[in-house]
């Protein structure tokens, strides 16, 4: 099952890429989730969000930005809810 959703996040670089959730579903070991860049034109990109980090006591999942990644920039954080990662998805 997927499931569309428009929030605006963004990465700790400066100055900060700005990322949306799209489609999202479950997998087996997680959930897979689609960011699309925001401020700029840039393919998708699908991210794993581990059971475990779902899991974990902190309200918040943090993943590396791939664009930074790409741009061979010092690696830096986007951090997505959890309550928004897991928005419309079946239960586990």
């Amino acid at each position: 099952m997927s499931t569309e959703v428009a929030a605006g996040y963004a990465c700790t670089a400066e100055p900060p890429h700005r990322f949306e959730i799209g489609e999202r579903s479950r997998v087996p070991g997680g959930i897979l989730v689609t960011l699309r860049r925001l401020d700029a034109r840039y393919p998708p990109r699908q991210v794993f969000v581990t059971n475990r980090e779902m899991k974990m006591g902190y309200e918040d999942v943090y993943k590396a930005c791939f664009v930074c990644v790409d741009q061979g920039r010092k690696e830096t954080a986007v951090a997505l809810p959890k309550a928004d990662i897991e928005a419309g998805l079946p239960p586990a």
